[in-house]
């Protein structure tokens, strides 16, 4: 590739791909000063200008073959996942009802085959998508149909990151603004304009054009390891100019050596392993099990009760009426043989039988049950919901770690060819040695900076490990980006108050006090049940006689238990009104909790903007900077400071960019609309 201090030299009619016209270095004739030059100090300059006499490459990269990984489909896109860069076609066919089959759409990607991994039929059955297909069309094209619903136009995107191909169906949902990291692609820097401008964020990748019907000239995209290419119709926004000498540094291994190795997992197979494997979630659904038990309790309290009461006894001695002493004249009829009124030795045997009949505490323990058990699924739901969050947190902290380490390593390769460039100047006296020792100070900055991003890296692979439960090494993806379309706070906060699930279980819990309020107060009404005994006696007595059955009706009114009662109820209303208060102040905390998360939403928002101009001038700067010390017209001083100020608004945009998806996932999560599709249906 010829460098671009030389791009329009040799030829003033070339003109670089990366730049527009009036920004082609031909156009930018190098102002020497008045004064005269040494032989000494013009040789290197003009050793400098040597490699614009090599011809001008081309900088086109050709497809290679490419496995297609994974498959996913959702009711609006279809995500299809590649393990390197390759060309694809597109087209759209109407239904054809006379061979039953829907309107659908394909795409060919060629050359590429499939890989072991991939089903030939994914159902979704909901949406505008109805099933997606693939297969090998060809021995070097696969092949993936989409059946829609209806007859819609589609579009294409082709992102990094890992490359794939994204399909979204128009009309089934507004396409953002936001898409994908483009600028921070996994990339060499050798390719592609350095440093990269702006991080394709979420923000500014534009989308192909819709799908072509068969027989007309069908689109033809190319995946590159750079940002997404635009489509033919859309004029790319202007670049700033590559930088000359660049070269990857010479830092060993990848800074993410877990992509690529390990499984790949999309953001919403995230979502589902945390809600198979996430202890949270477990202990939750644990918790509803037992609430669901407490209705059955009040069921209990009407259900008979039978016991079994054995009885031993030892007198001193026995007692009984003897005939003829102790009865009563025309008595020894009955007692011919005498009775026994209490035994010298007994044992007795009760089956008891005892059936409520009411019980006041029966009404208040059921509704206690089934508020009980509505609060619990709603706390179930709500923790789904912030496990899911975190989740997503722990999910675009790796990609935002993956960014910065990307860009240390960037700017450790930038630091490092200025370094070389220095020690040249200084070996044929251009420089002091002043300038080497300022570029090596800022090479081994690079380098701990580096060691830092790969650091934090492990740590956010390991985090997001944790949390949904599978081993390490794993590998992610780009999301789709959140459109964001803003609403009056009014109607977010009314979203909030009727969506928020804890807020609905705080509600219960008012509920729930109420409840064991009136448990108190079933303490002061009569209790009435039924008891049936069956006795079995080894000897019987005079009153007493063996399987002689009794029933009873007992009637319980409680008077007087020394206060216990009111002071219970006392309780009971105090922790009322405290409940319904908890109600009141968290409604109160909502109402700041959703200002905070549109107002970072809104600053974010606009912060982007202004860093995307800030990384533009600051790429621009530190090109021309470059060059200027290149050829004498700059300090080191002036190129140490361009290239800091370049890393470090690079880096700042990319935490921005991320937390401005935070963000918005925050928003969602505080009305209570994020990750409904997982939550469980009431």
């Amino acid at each position: 590739m010829t460098p671009a201090c030389c791009a329009g030299e040799q030829n003033p009619a070339y003109r670089s791909p990366l730049l527009p016209h009036h920004q082609s270095l031909g156009r930018e004739p190098i102002v020497m000063p008045d004064h005269s030059v040494r032989p000494i100090q013009a040789l290197p300059r003009l050793l400098l200008l040597l490699p614009c006499l090599l011809p001008v490459g081309s900088g086109l990269q050709a497809a290679q073959s490419a496995v297609v990984q994974a498959v996913s489909a959702t009711s609006e896109q279809v995500s299809i996942v590649l393990s390197a860069p390759t060309s694809f076609r597109y087209a759209s066919l109407k239904a054809d009802p006379a061979h039953k089959r829907p309107h659908r759409c394909y795409v060919d990607i060629a050359p590429a085959g499939l890989g072991e991994r991939i089903v030939a039929s994914i159902e979704v059955r909901r949406g505008v998508v109805q099933r997606v297909r693939t297969a090998q069309f060809r021995p070097d094209t696969a092949r993936i149909v989409i059946d829609l619903a209806d007859a819609r136009a589609c579009q294409v995107q082709a992102l990094t990151n890992p490359y794939r191909v994204v399909v979204r169906i128009e009309g089934a949902a507004a396409v953002p603004r936001l898409t994908q990291l483009a600028a921070i692609a996994k990339a060499s820097l050798s390719d592609i304009a350095l440093p990269l401008a702006v991080p394709a964020g979420p923000r500014h990748t534009q989308t192909a054009p819709p799908f072509h019907p068969v027989g007309s000239s069908e689109p033809h995209m190319t995946l590159s390891s750079g940002p997404p290419a635009a489509p033919p119709a859309v004029t790319p926004a202007p670049q700033a100019a590559p930088s000359p000498l660049v070269r990857q540094p010479e830092l060993g291994p990848d800074p993410e050596p877990a992509l690529g190795h390990g499984q790949l997992i999309p953001l919403a197979e995230a979502y589902r392993l945390a809600i198979d494997n996430e202890e949270r979630i477990k202990i939750a659904s644990h918790e509803l099990g037992k609430a669901r038990l407490l209705p059955w309790r009040a069921i209990a309290q009407l259900t008979p009760r039978g016991d079994i009461q054995g009885t031993y006894t030892r007198n001193k001695d026995e007692i009984s009426f003897v005939g003829g002493n102790i009865l009563p004249p025309g008595a020894e009829s009955l007692f011919s043989t005498g009775s026994v009124i209490r035994p010298l030795d007994r044992w007795t045997g009760i089956f008891r039988i005892t059936q409520p009949i009411l019980e006041p505490a029966f009404f208040a323990t059921r509704q206690l049950g089934k508020a009980a058990v509505r609060e619990s699924a709603e706390r179930y739901a709500f923790t789904v919901r912030e496990v899911l969050f975190g989740v997503a947190r722990a999910y675009y902290g790796v990609l935002r770690s993956q960014a910065q380490a990307r860009i240390a390593t960037e700017t450790l390769g930038l630091g490092q060819d200025e370094l070389r460039q220095a020690q040249v100047r200084f070996r044929v006296g251009e420089v002091t040695k002043t300038d080497v020792l300022r570029a090596e100070v800022a090479v081994e900055q690079a380098r701990r900076q580096v060691v830092t991003d790969r650091n934090r890296l492990r740590l956010a692979f390991t985090t997001l490990a944790r949390t949904i439960g599978v081993p390490e090494p794993l590998a992610v993806a780009q999301p789709e980006p959140l459109a964001y379309s803003p609403l009056p706070y009014e109607r977010l906060l009314e979203q909030a108050y009727s969506q928020r699930q804890d807020l609905r279980a705080q509600e219960l819990l008012v509920e729930v006090a109420r409840q064991r309020k009136n448990l108190v107060l079933a303490r002061y009404a009569p209790r009435v049940n039924a008891r049936w005994e069956f006795p079995r006696l080894d000897a019987e007595t005079f009153a007493e006689r063996d399987k002689f059955w009794t029933l009873f009706l007992n009637f319980e009114v409680p008077l007087f238990d020394g206060g216990a009662r009111e002071l219970d109820l006392i309780e009971e209303n105090k922790n009322l009104f405290q409940a319904q208060l908890r109600v009141e102040q968290f409604r109160k905390d909502i109402q700041v909790e959703l200002r905070d998360a549109l107002l970072t939403v809104e600053t974010l928002g606009s912060t982007l903007d202004t860093l995307e101009k800030e990384v533009n001038l600051a790429q621009e700067n530190y090109t021309i900077t470059s060059k200027q010390y290149r050829v004498g017209l700059a300090t080191s001083l002036d190129l140490n400071t361009a290239l800091n100020a370049l890393n470090q608004v690079r880096t700042q945009l990319t935490d921005q960019t991320y937390a401005y998806q935070i963000a918005l996932l925050r928003l969602r999560q505080t009305t209570g609309v994020f990750a409904t599709d997982y939550l469980p249906q009431r």
